[in-house]
C-alpha cells in the first residue's frame, strides 16, 4: 500500500516535469549566459545542443569529424543560435585537456558538460568481443566521459559550480541482444555517475545520468532527452 502511495504522489509531479521539460515554448531566459560543452552532434546529442541554446546557453558542439561538427553548426546558427564547434577525438587520452581549454578560450568558461559520446563497434555475442573492441568502446564510452569530466572540474569551480549530465541507454538495465559490450560500458556509466555525484557535490556541481529508452534518432524526435537535459542543468532541479 505505502509504495503504492508512493507512486501516486510521484506520477503527477513527473507528468508536470515531462510536461515542463518537453514543451516546444522554450524559456530563452533558463540558461542565459551559461556555456555549455556537449561531446556530440549527432541525434540525442544534436537535439539537447539545440535545446539548451534555445534555453540561452552559449554551446560548443564536438565531433571526431569536421563534416559533422561543420553540418551541426550550420544548422543551429542558421537557427540564431549561440553554437559554435571543436574536432576532438575524446577517446584519444591526450584530448580533454585540449577540448576544454578550447571551449574556455571560446566563451570564457563552462558551466555545464553533456557527455553523449558513444561506440558500438560490432554485433555479436560477449564471447566473441576481441580485446581491441573492448578497448575501442570503453575508451570512448566510459573513459572520455571520466576524463572529460576531471578536465572540466576546475573550470566549473572557477564559476561557482556547474552540472555534468551523462547520457547512458536503457541497455545498461536491460542489455541488448548483440550489443554486450555497448551494454556493459553504459552499466559502468551509472556507477561513474554515481562516484562523480558524490565526489563533486561539495564543489557545487551536480552529475546526472539520463537513460533513454528506444526512440526513433533522427534530428527532430529525441525532444523529451533534450528537454530533460536541461531541466537538471536549471536551477529547478537543484
Amino acid at each position: 500500500m505505502q509504495k503504492a502511495g508512493l507512486l501516486g504522489h510521484c506520477v503527477p509531479a513527473w507528468k508536470s516535469v515531462r510536461m515542463m521539460t518537453s514543451s516546444r515554448m522554450t524559456r530563452r531566459d533558463l540558461l542565459a549566459n551559461k556555456v555549455s560543452l556537449s561531446l556530440s552532434t549527432h541525434r540525442i546529442g544534436f537535439a539537447i545542443a539545440r535545446r539548451l541554446a534555445q534555453d540561452g546557453a552559449h554551446v560548443v558542439v564536438n565531433s571526431w569529424k569536421q563534416q559533422n561538427v561543420d553540418q551541426a553548426v550550420a544548422t543551429l546558427q542558421g537557427e540564431g543560435l549561440s553554437v559554435t564547434g571543436t574536432v576532438c577525438h575524446v577517446g584519444k587520452i591526450e584530448d580533454p585537456e585540449w577540448l576544454v581549454a578550447t571551449a574556455v578560450k571560446l566563451h570564457g568558461g563552462i558551466d555545464i558538460l553533456v557527455s553523449n559520446a558513444a561506440v558500438s563497434p560490432v554485433f555479436g555475442s560477449l564471447m566473441d568481443i576481441t580485446k581491441e573492441v573492448w578497448d575501442k568502446t570503453l575508451d570512448i564510452n566510459v573513459k572520455a566521459p571520466a576524463l572529460v569530466t576531471k578536465a572540466v572540474v576546475p573550470e566549473m569551480e572557477k564559476r561557482g559550480g556547474g552540472s555534468v549530465v551523462i547520457v547512458a541507454s536503457i541497455a545498461a538495465f536491460s542489455p541488448s541482444p548483440g550489443l554486450s559490450p555497448y551494454s556493459v560500458s553504459k552499466t559502468a556509466l551509472l556507477g561513474l555517475t554515481k562516484t562523480l555525484a558524490i565526489e563533486l557535490a561539495p564543489r557545487n556541481i551536480r552529475v546526472n545520468c539520463l537513460v533513454p529508452g528506444l526512440i526513433k534518432t533522427s534530428f527532430s524526435e529525441p525532444e523529451d532527452c533534450a528537454g530533460i537535459v536541461s531541466f537538471l542543468r536549471s536551477e529547478d532541479a537543484s
